[in-house]
């Protein structure tokens, strides 16, 4: 009965006796304490040189305690040296590398604890345990970046497309450009003269309206003597008087004078439009006229015909250029030199093209074809669909070269080897941390809103380490200092999403990103190793037991 109570008791104090001797077992030989594994074979010389090439020393000055080289080289297993190194093994768990002053100081640094090999403290080996929660994290890990390698080639796949797409639009904008912009110009052309032709027509008809309203005056005065002759019959003897002493001077005879006189004497009856003042200043005319030399003085005819003359010549000339005549001949030249035009027009076209392009040039051909720019006066209609048509190509120009500028400012970033991160161009991602709402827009800027109020956290600059890092400088600055900035660092993720921002430094913000673009398969493999190694370096169940 006393056995079996003791039994348990017996067990147990196997089990720690074990466990001694286990983590004993688990602590290299002097010579190879702290030393990593891929060192070993530095140190199996019977002399060794320091690392940093400063001395030498022998093999039975390794770990003796005593600092020789400067960098710890002979001092990897003990706190001699204060620049040097420890290595952790670990097993069953993940190695790692410790400074050499906290070796032996009473704290457990490494899960094995090898760090503490004297005995001033018991440190447990707690490798296995910890292992087995570090296999965890990494199933996890190897899981994430499975699946988002799966997203990751979809989307690299997309952006490839939509990147080559782009590039195609604007290579089509561009030729597209070409032709519009020679349309424009031939409008533009054709609008001036439009203008041009529209400004003559204008001071034309001011001209006119002159030349009417002198001779309305000049009517409106003779009616007026006609009206009352024997009141102003004195006021008309003493005009006729002055325009014959004005015609003595100009050496012409007073033939046709006294003739004038004579009929207003001897009251003939003139024309009911043929006014003495008209008479007088119509022969006055024709005195000056070609006809008028004193060579022909004899010849001119007396009376109503010589009026009839002057009158016939002086409707010849009012009547001006035969404007019909004159358009059909210059029109024949127009239309050969606009023939000429749509075939330069013509050429523009990318052969084989169907576009509105190609819309918008027949239909300008057609408007400018039928359109007469030497017929007088202007045809309104017309001319305001040509002036209409130039505005709407003109801002249809304008619209395609704010697409092409558009589109030539996207295409000119870095967006990855694969053009993986093409699609975060037109993106914004979003993180709600108290009070504040962080945006990060990459290839563009990011900014701290606070209600109303926004701050500039940096402009896009550049990827860095590799495309893991998103770079965003030249923030407004803060108050007494620097510009403001901000570093995002991506992480593998199944979807898109920015987290942990973070000011470490003052004006200087840090933010993590996760993306399904960082789920490498090199990565992967990387992972997938680590995992391999720990569940080799795992007891096995029988072990455990």
């Amino acid at each position: 009965m006393r056995t079996h109570l003791l039994l348990p008791v017996y067990l147990a104090i196997s089990c720690l006796c074990l466990s001694w001797i286990s983590g004993l077992a688990s602590l290299p030989p002097r010579e190879l304490l702290g030393i990593a594994p891929e060192d070993e074979n530095f140190y199996k010389s019977d002399v060794i040189k320091c690392k940093d090439g400063s001395k030498k020393f022998t093999k039975q000055q390794l770990n003796d305690d005593f600092c020789d080289c400067q960098d710890g080289t002979d001092e990897p297993g003990t706190s001699a040296c204060p620049e040097g190194k420890f290595f952790c093994r670990n097993a069953g768990h993940i190695p790692q590398m410790i400074y050499s002053s906290r070796v032996n100081d009473g704290i457990c640094d490494c899960c094995d604890g090898s760090d503490e090999y004297k005995g001033n403290v018991n440190c447990p080996n707690t490798c296995w345990e910890a292992g087995k929660a570090v296999c965890e994290k990494l199933k996890k890990k190897i899981a994430t970046h499975q699946d988002g390698l799966i997203i990751r080639k979809r989307e690299v796949e997309k952006a490839k497309q939509a990147f080559a797409k782009d590039e195609e639009e604007l290579s089509k904008l561009k030729s597209e450009e070409k032709i519009l912009k020679g349309l424009v110009d031939k409008l533009r052309e054709h609008k001036e003269q439009i203008e041009k032709a529209e400004e003559e027509e204008r001071l034309r008809k001011e001209e006119e309206k002159k030349q009417k309203d002198a001779e309305r005056q000049s009517t409106e005065q003779n009616k007026s003597l006609e009206e009352s002759p024997l009141d102003h019959s004195e006021g008309i003897h003493d005009t006729l008087l002055e325009k014959t002493s004005q015609l003595d001077k100009m050496d012409i005879g007073h033939e046709s004078v006294d003739q004038l006189e004579k009929e207003y004497n001897s009251g003939i009856d003139l024309p009911a439009d043929h006014t003495v003042g008209q008479v007088v200043d119509d022969h006055h005319d024709f005195i000056r006229s070609d006809h008028g030399s004193d060579d022909t003085n004899d010849e001119l005819p007396s009376g109503h015909s010589t009026d009839q003359h002057v009158y016939e010549d002086k409707t010849t000339t009012n009547a001006g250029p035969n404007y019909e005549t004159g358009a059909k001949e210059i029109d024949s030249d127009h239309a050969a030199e606009m023939e000429k035009g749509s075939e330069s027009a013509d050429d523009l076209t990318p052969s084989g093209s169907s576009s509105w392009v190609d819309k918008i040039q027949q239909t300008i051909q057609n408007i400018l074809q039928a359109f007469n720019f030497f017929k007088s006066p202007v045809d309104i209609s017309e001319a305001s669909r040509i002036k209409k048509e130039y505005n709407d190509a003109n801002s249809k120009l304008s619209k395609l070269r704010s697409r092409i500028s558009s589109l030539a400012e996207k295409l000119k970033h870095d967006f990855g080897k694969d053009k993986e991160f093409y699609s975060f161009y037109d993106r914004c991602f979003e993180n709600k941390q108290n009070k504040y709402v962080y945006k990060v827009c990459p290839f563009k800027k990011a900014s701290q809103v606070e209600d109303h109020s926004t701050t500039q956290l940096g402009n896009w600059e550049k990827f860095d380490e590799s495309y893991r890092v998103m770079q965003f400088s030249n923030g407004d600055r803060c108050w007494n200092g620097p510009d403001r900035s901000l570093k995002v660092r991506l992480r593998c993720g199944v979807k898109d999403e920015l987290a942990d921002v973070d000011e470490p430094s003052r004006c200087e913000y840090v933010a993590i990103l996760s993306t399904p673009i960082l789920c490498l398969e090199d990565k992967l493999k990387e992972l997938q190793q680590k995992l391999e190694d720990l569940n080799k370096s795992q007891p096995s169940k029988h072990d455990e037991l």
